[in-house]
């Protein structure tokens, strides 16, 4: 679902937290809330401390006269002797990225408003074809409510989760996920660890994982999922899952399953990154022919047509199938 022409939402005062972001009016699940361009872009290829100042102070000599303010208002978690120092800092601590390698960050001056809540209600992705910046609702948001996004790269248990935010920005979470009881916070907990041990599992593996051993690889993905869609954070989780699911059908042949995953990705890319975002177009030409999807002919063992995909399973024989218990 793309955005609406109106504004819908505000950047305010939020109570212990500073300024923030809220919702105007109820948000839908899949809406873009924003779309913004940077006003500041930093790459973490630079290499030498005078590239570093000629970006900045470029950059920031050229900004007008409320951007400059708005960038000096910002949070600074590092501190500085000196201007560049303070900006830099400035920069460190806000900063989105503005891509899938994670190695050019941008300063926006609404995007960067938003604060962090690990199970966060938004999602930020940086959209090629727009070149900008896009937030979307992962789920329903009440007006009034705070727009809030996660600042992780990935979702890991409380206590690495507050390290982590301590470290590189300054605070403590207390969103629902980090004040659960202690009894449902160590469950949680041992799902995340969980989780994060399987995408250990699946990287360490690589490409050769995908075909050898197929079975027990599938079989670490469908854990994945199921544990995933036990939590209240699912959307995100779901979105690294099942890509993954994908490769392994496509690389071993099975063009039907691959299908069937392709679909899941499409739907879950629509909703978080918008109908205009590569990914969209990826995952909907590979619905329409998983074959041409790279790793497709690695192996042959698993190998079906599009044709066999099952549709007359109820929901449970249907999943069974395709996760090939």
């Amino acid at each position: 679902m793309q955005g609406t022409p109106e504004k819908i939402y505000a950047v305010e005062h939020i109570p212990g937290k500073g300024r923030g972001v809220v919702a105007l009016t109820d948000i839908t699940k899949g809406t873009r809330v924003m779309s913004e361009k940077p006003i500041i872009t930093i790459s973490q290829n630079i290499t030498s401390i005078q590239q570093l100042r000629t970006c900045i102070l470029d950059q920031v000599s050229s900004l007008s006269k409320y951007d400059r303010q708005e960038f000096f208002s910002m949070a600074n978690v590092y501190g500085g002797i000196n201007p560049l120092e303070t900006w830099y800092g400035i920069l460190r601590t806000n900063a989105l990225p503005m891509g899938p390698n994670l190695d050019t960050g941008g300063i926006f001056l609404q995007a960067c408003r938003i604060n962090h809540a690990c199970d966060g209600n938004a999602v930020h992705c940086w959209n090629e074809n727009l070149n900008q910046l896009t937030i979307h609702a992962i789920r329903d948001i009440r007006k009034g409510e705070e727009i809030t996004i996660s600042y992780l790269a990935t979702l890991r248990n409380r206590q690495a989760r507050q390290d982590e935010l301590l470290h590189n920005f300054g605070f403590l979470c207390a969103c629902q996920l980090c004040c659960l009881p202690l009894g449902e916070s160590k469950c949680n907990d041992a799902a995340l660890d969980r989780i994060h041990a399987i995408d250990d599992i699946i990287e360490k593996r690589g490409i050769k994982g995908l075909v050898k051993p197929a079975q027990k690889m599938l079989s670490y993905v469908d854990e994945q999922v199921r544990i995933w869609k036990k939590t209240t954070i699912a959307e995100g989780g779901l979105t690294r899952a099942y890509p993954d699911a994908f490769q392994i059908a496509v690389a071993n042949g099975d063009l039907a399953r691959a299908r069937v995953f392709a679909e899941r990705c499409l739907r879950l890319y629509e909703t978080s990154l918008g109908n205009d975002s590569p990914d969209v177009a990826e995952y909907g030409a590979f619905v329409v022919n998983p074959a041409t999807h790279k790793y497709y002919g690695m192996s042959t063992k698993w190998a079906t047509t599009v044709d066999e995909i099952p549709y007359s399973l109820d929901t449970q024989s249907f999943e069974d199938w395709l996760w090939r218990r």
